[in-house]
């Protein structure tokens, strides 16, 4: 198989603690070259390099491989470093660009790469807003290009064995399933905070991953229809003042939301419900939790593996356990076998757009007081935003949210 040149633009925590260890574990893959405006990030990635890199190394030698350990040290004294990434697309020869920048420059450097006859794949959420997704969509298209959103928690291995089951109909058919997203929030990154630069809160951040999952649970052949801010919480912001980066301050995006969606199967009319959570202010669900006609199920992570409970509804149950496995490798793996082969991957710019639509139709119903909103009628708006405001509705709806969720609090 053909080695998969990448350049990562963006070199933050996401890439050093996530990413980059993936990096040293894929012989398909080459770490080409870096780019960021700060040196001191720069710095901080190339020392992890070389720590991360070394030990596989060693690994790789214990082991009989040789010739691995050997690829790895001339990759790892090999990488480039760039300021600018616009210079690191016109200089490196590269198949993918690995974008883990802040939301608001996933769709800029997306673009700018894919008319550079690059592929990309780009943490999540794939944008600030539908209205830059779409962006992305365009660009794809124009380009021929491959791109990914990388949403890591399907390759989870307690997620890919609940799939499976679902598909060989141990639940009956799905009714209802909960998947909640939380942690206490990302108190010591000040950009998380800011509405133009991260684009929203926990709902763009962690709602992001759950409507991932639980669509990727329900199955792709079904389609999110109807969206609507819970009732009782819905998208807003519950703690006001934080002690952010250093400083306290007052804070101006979501920090927990609770959304219903409805996925509907159009061959057979079928339907399911998903209650999704994107906190940031502590989880409020036990775990992902799936009823089914037949049965129900749960599943947490536990040291490491999956435990998953099924439990039929005359109360007989059985548990499976799991290895999670490492995420983030398979994703940037599938990623690459798509480029060898020149497939699309799953987790394509379309269905990114869609969990896109999702997000902010929760925004959109939260506005609205809360009511249901069908994905059409979200769209209907996106397009009268975009006719009256042209390159500025991202920006526009931007704020639009981030006054409802202030004056609401």
């Amino acid at each position: 198989m053909k080695e998969i040149r990448v350049g990562v633009i963006g070199v933050g925590d996401i890439f050093v603690y996530g990413h980059l260890p993936a990096y040293a574990k894929l012989p398909e893959v080459r770490l080409v070259a870096m780019a960021d405006p700060s040196e001191k990030s720069l710095g901080r990635a190339l020392a992890r390099i070389k720590d991360s890199f070394l030990r596989e190394a060693e690994n790789f030698r214990k082991t009989g491989r040789s010739d691995l350990a050997e690829r790895l040290i001339e990759v790892m004294n090999e990488v480039k470093t760039y300021k600018d990434y616009h210079k690191m697309l016109e200089k490196e020869d590269i198949d993918l660009v690995d974008i883990c920048t802040p939301h608001k420059y996933h769709e800029p450097i997306a673009v700018d790469s894919l008319k550079a006859g690059v592929h990309v794949m780009v943490e999540k959420p794939m944008a600030r807003t539908y209205v830059e997704a779409l962006r992305i969509v365009e660009a794809v298209k124009e380009s021929k290009r491959l791109f990914q959103l990388n949403e890591n928690y399907v390759f989870a291995g307690g997620f890919y064995k609940v799939r499976k089951l679902v598909e060989l109909g141990e639940l009956g058919e799905v009714e209802y399933l909960i998947v909640p997203c939380s942690h206490e929030g990302p108190e010591w990154k000040e950009w998380f905070w800011n509405p133009t630069v991260g684009g929203g809160g926990s709902l763009l951040d962690l709602g992001s991953h759950a409507i991932g999952v639980a669509w990727y649970l329900v199955g792709f052949n079904m389609k999110p229809k109807v969206v609507k801010a819970e009732k009782f919480i819905g998208v807003s912001l519950r703690i006001r003042d934080r002690y952010i980066a250093g400083r306290y301050r007052s804070i101006k995006v979501e920090d927990d939301a609770h959304v219903l969606i409805t996925f509907e199967d159009r061959d057979n009319g079928s339907w399911t419900t998903a209650l999704i959570e994107g906190s940031w202010t502590g989880p409020e669900f036990e775990c992902t939790t799936i009823f089914g006609t037949k049965s129900y199920l749960k599943v947490r992570g536990i040291d490491g593996k999956a435990m998953i409970d099924i439990v039929d509804y005359v109360g007989r149950k059985r548990t499976i356990e799991v290895p999670q496995g490492n995420s983030v490798i398979l994703e940037i793996s599938n990623m690459c076998k798509c480029i060898s082969s020149g497939r699309r991957s799953f987790l394509n710019e379309e269905l990114g757009a869609e969990i896109m639509a999702v997000i902010d139709a929760a925004y959109y119903s939260e506005m609205k007081g809360r009511k249901a909103v069908t994905l059409d009628e979200f769209k209907e708006f996106v397009k009268r935003l975009i006719d009256k405001h042209g390159d500025k509705a991202s920006e526009e709806f931007i704020k639009m949210k981030t006054k409802h969720i202030i004056s609401a609090t």
